[in-house]
């Protein structure tokens, strides 16, 4: 009889083996991990799309540009070549908000700020390439006008879009995950082992 050749015979195969992944804990900790991920990205995201629903659509004027450094005044740009002259290319610690100006439906002149504010140079420039004054859309609250959401701003959707995206990622795989931590799974019959 040859240990490295086994005669064949007749015997049953051995039973199949069977592995149960279990850590259903760990993964059930993926799936709320994934909604308080989701839940940050909806908060963040309640207000714009809250106001692209219900509120009304105006388009705003850019007026002027505030450069902001903490712990120096603030300094007010009206025009594009003030502003060219207060870049600050290489300090990044001052902040450029553009700042503008629309009429509300009843009327009332309205004075914001963007959302969202730039290190390098303004999001916008004061005066477009036809020499009028840049204009965006803006959706606004028509009780409390001041609050405002620029679609057309990029940053306005991408944290919290990424943050909602991750989410419902992680709820996937963890639900995945989580449906077959507790179901055997056959492992394959290896002969000779």
């Amino acid at each position: 009889m040859n240990p490295f050749h086994p005669e064949p015979t007749d015997a049953p195969l051995p039973a199949t083996a069977t592995y149960t992944p279990g850590y259903a804990v760990m993964k059930m900790a993926m799936i709320g991990l994934g909604l308080a991920f989701f839940a940050a990205g909806l908060i963040q995201l309640w207000t714009p799309l809250r106001l692209l629903a219900f509120g009304n659509r105006a388009v705003a004027e850019a007026t002027t540009v505030t450069k902001i450094k903490a712990g120096i005044p603030d300094v007010i740009l009206t025009d594009d070549p003030q502003i060219q002259a207060n870049l600050e290319p290489r300090d990044r610690s001052y902040v450029f908000w553009n700042e503008f100006r629309f009429h509300a439906s009843d009327g009332r002149v309205v004075n914001v700020r963007a959302t969202v504010g730039s290190q390098v140079r303004p999001l916008y420039p004061l005066v477009n390439a036809d020499g009028l004054p840049t204009t965006d859309v803006v959706y606004y609250d028509p009780a409390r006008p001041q609050v405002v959401v620029f679609p057309l701003i990029i940053s306005t959707w991408f944290a919290a879009g990424a943050l909602m995206v991750t989410g419902l990622a992680a709820m996937f795989i963890g639900a995945v995950l989580l449906y077959w931590s507790k179901k055997p799974i056959e492992l394959p019959h290896l002969p000779g082992i």
